[in-house]
């Protein structure tokens, strides 16, 4: 009998003499990140920047030409990609062609300019984005080599055979690049490239020509417009375009605005000009476990640093590709993360950008070198960047930040105060004519029909938010008369037709489809003369056995919403999510609830939430307790609760206590999403705008209450229109929303010019 603690405190074995690997699933799973286009060429790009820098070559000779064709009338959409290095059939067959080989791009190199990576990038591209073929054409030292795969293949192959592809003497190199052009376009010549392109092969002693054909996704000549700017902003790119000049042709002209394709220089935030160089401690604290860990494997490797520049201007947006910490380890560039994903908060976080160099690194690399592998040490590290970014933010909103003294923003807050009554007084008067019930209200829904234009419709739209219904249940599309032009009209006589009455029946007084029977029907709407008809839209009234509702149960703070899901399951056993169904509520007063589902919290309480149609109902309704509610705002005497609207770098968040800021370029009027729920607006008080008028003319100023009020014209909108497309069971289209926008937004304006006068005038509040 073998003692335990022995057992334990020893191990023999005998190893398998190979492993058994299933190759074409693992290859399949190291590809998995390289499914787009976007992610895939700038491979490609890099593979030609690596063979540059494995000869060391020199400048003009590091010219990449990507090469997008549309096929012609006839042909077959491509995309390529061009440099003057080669390859021999040896690197091909010791080096290409071994997957999951991270020193393939590295091994013979001459230089560290070497980006490396897993040997995966290049192939899986080839293997995986072109319903043809992928093909490499290169030269190396007079002889040509032919090597590909079949499109959705793995298994490469010389082409068409060893023999023909593989080793072949060539007669001249740009005689034989004219050849491999022509398999893009066979009017493409070496004549038709760029003249460093030109410059570089007379001096080239080979070259690679890629070759993808028949790329996937692919919807004509915009393909290549939005693929040209995907991956000149991908942050895979920045190394290849410092190192090489890359250029783009499209059937054969060169692309304006990519020859070459130019990183746009980030000029420094004055009087933070250098960058900051931060030293990586040896141990750092894991977040999630509160595990101290090494960066430097106890000295096994060296330590790491952080360095941070600053952009002049907002790099969020423009330059996004750039607003990253790159990831910088033994094989250089591994990865990155945006700045927009720590957890900083600032407004100045948008004009930070840098670089993690730390060896230890190396190990936590992916495929797709974007986001490094989830672990105690990323973790940790992430964490330090983000405080450190955070940090430099602090710093320079410390060095800029014109300091608001305590008279204006007490002014500023008391003007607010006032608006936001001033608020919840128009709300209380709009709120009796909505029709939506009691307590949920906004603003009297009316009837925009006879404010749009006559005219001679040219067709008619007919929307069903649901295609799946219970029995005995009722849905009201939305039917749209459009012109020519497909703007809105005024509606002419019109009908809406169920073609199986046995189905569902038409309420012809309310426009309304009531289903009465199991089956499938199509509705339709026609104008009465017939000249117009709308698409049919198909509609299933299904058996139900049984309805569950998700979640169970909900603790809903005062003010805000909540979405429940109602599954349904069928006489045949299938489950249905999205099936239109009757929605009741126990206590209205407590909670109101939408044909949708969507609830909403009116007073302190519990209530219970139902779904049914004719013949079925939940087993168990959704239980609400309707809570308080932190920073919701004040309540009038009915126990209503308004939304709030505050300013950000003023006022603190009311559940934290912690400052809010918002970056220059957020909307003028904010909601983060914990907002949502807590019934909470803010007014961006870094708005371009906003921070003229508060630091040009002060917070008293006529120009600073002319723009406060606007604020509040936008929020009362928008609080409309969200109430509005939550509530109804069809959401507002684009067009809709925005003439419901501009209706809303006069309404309240008229309000405003004459309950508002004297405060916009003179700054007169009421105790003022």
């Amino acid at each position: 009998m073998i003692d335990k603690l022995d057992f334990m405190s020893s191990f023999e074995y005998t190893p398998d003499e190979d492993i058994k690997v299933h190759e074409e699933n693992a290859i399949k799973l190291l590809c998995t990140h390289f499914q787009s286009h976007e992610s895939g060429l700038p491979e490609w790009v890099k593979n030609s920047a690596d063979a540059y820098a494995r000869e060391d070559a020199p400048e003009f000779k590091r010219v990449i030409v990507i090469i997008f064709d549309d096929g012609g009338d006839k042909g077959i959409p491509s995309i390529s990609c061009l440099d003057f290095c080669g390859m021999t059939s040896t690197h091909i067959e010791q080096n290409f062609r071994v997957w999951a080989d991270p020193d393939a791009a590295r091994r013979n190199a001459k230089t560290e300019a070497v980006q490396g990576g897993h040997g995966n990038g290049g192939k899986c591209y080839m293997t995986q984005m072109f319903d043809k073929y992928s093909l490499l054409y290169t030269v190396k030292q007079g002889k040509r080599c032919v090597y590909g795969v079949l499109g959705g293949s793995i298994r490469f192959g010389y082409i068409p055979d060893k023999q023909s592809g593989r080793d072949v003497p060539i007669q001249d190199i740009k005689t034989e690049l004219n050849k491999a052009l022509s398999r893009i376009r066979r009017s493409l010549r070496v004549d038709d490239l760029p003249r460093a392109a030109r410059r570089a092969l007379e001096q080239a002693d080979g070259f690679t020509l890629v070759i993808g054909v028949g790329p996937k996704n692919y919807d004509g000549r915009r393909f290549f417009q939005h693929l040209a700017e995907d991956i000149k902003n991908h942050p895979q790119m920045v190394k290849s375009l410092q190192f090489c000049k890359v250029y783009i042709l499209l059937n054969g002209k060169q692309m304006s605005n990519y020859n070459p394709i130019s990183l746009p220089k980030i000029e420094p935030l004055e009087g933070f000009e250098d960058p900051l160089v931060i030293n990586i401690p040896d141990k750092l604290q894991d977040p999630r476990s509160e595990v101290k860990v090494s960066t430097t494997e106890n000295g096994k490797y060296p330590a790491g640093k952080l360095v941070l520049y600053t952009s002049k201007v907002s790099m969020r947006w423009n330059m996004k590709s750039r607003h990253v910490i790159i990831y910088k380890a033994q094989s250089g560039y591994i990865g990155y993360i945006p700045i927009t994903e720590l957890d900083v908060q600032s407004p100045h976080r948008d004009k930070i950008y840098g670089e993690c160099q730390l060896e230890i690194l190396e190990r936590y690399k992916q495929n797709d070198r974007a986001r490094l592998a989830d672990s105690a040490l990323t973790r940790a590290v992430n964490k330090f960047i983000s405080d450190k970014v955070q940090e430099y933010a602090d710093k320079i909103e410390g060095k800029f930040k014109r300091e608001q003294g305590l008279k204006e923003v007490s002014k500023l807050k008391e003007i607010n105060d006032f608006l936001d009554q001033w608020k919840n007084q128009l709300l209380d008067e709009f709120e009796a004519g909505f029709s939506g019930p009691s307590g949920i209200g906004l603003m009297p829904e009316s009837s925009h029909s006879n404010e749009l234009p006559e005219g001679e419709p040219e067709r008619v739209e007919l929307e069903m938010v649901y295609d799946t219904a219970g029995l005995g249940v009722s849905l009201k599309p939305k039917i749209k008369f459009l012109d020519k032009d497909g703007k809105p009209l005024r509606p002419v006589p019109f009908r809406l037709v169920s073609e199986d009455e046995n189905v569902a029946m038409v309420d012809d007084s309310l426009n309304i489809i009531n289903t009465v029977g199991y089956g499938r029907t199509l509705i339709y709407v026609e104008t009465l003369d017939k000249k117009i008809r709308s698409k049919k839209a198909p509609l299933e009234v299904v058996r139900i056995t049984n309805i569950s509702i998700l979640p169970e149960e909900i603790k809903l703070p005062i003010g805000s919403r909540r979405k429940l899901d109602a599954i349904c399951q069928l006489d045949n056993h299938e489950k249905r999510k999205n099936v239109c169904l009757i929605w009741e509520v126990g206590d209205p007063n407590v909670a109101s609830v939408s044909s949708t589902g969507m609830v909403y919290g009116h007073k302190i309480g519990k209530t219970g939430i139902m779904a049914r149609d004719k013949t079925c109902k939940a087993d168990m309704p959704a239980f609400i307790e309707v809570i308080p509610g932190d920073g919701q705002g004040t309540g009038n005497e009915k126990g209503r609760v308004y939304p709030r609207v505050l300013i950000s770098g003023v006022d603190p968040d009311p559940v934290t206590g912690k400052p809010v800021n918002f970056s220059p370029d957020d909307p003028p009027v904010c909601q983060r999403t914990i907002d949502v729920e807590m019934n909470i607006w803010w007014i961006n008080s870094s708005a371009p705008l906003a921070r003229t008028y508060i630091e040009s003319y002060g917070v008293t100023s006529r120009e600073w209450r002319m723009y406060h009020v606007e604020r509040y014209i936008e929020v009362l909108a928008q609080i409309y229109l969200k109430r509005k497309s939550d509530w109804d069971e069809m959401p507002l289209d684009s067009k809709e929303w925005l003439m419901e926008w501009g209706f809303r937004t006069a309404e309240i304006q008229k309000r405003v010019a004459s309950g508002l006068k004297d405060f916009i005038d003179k700054g007169v509040l009421p105790n003022g």
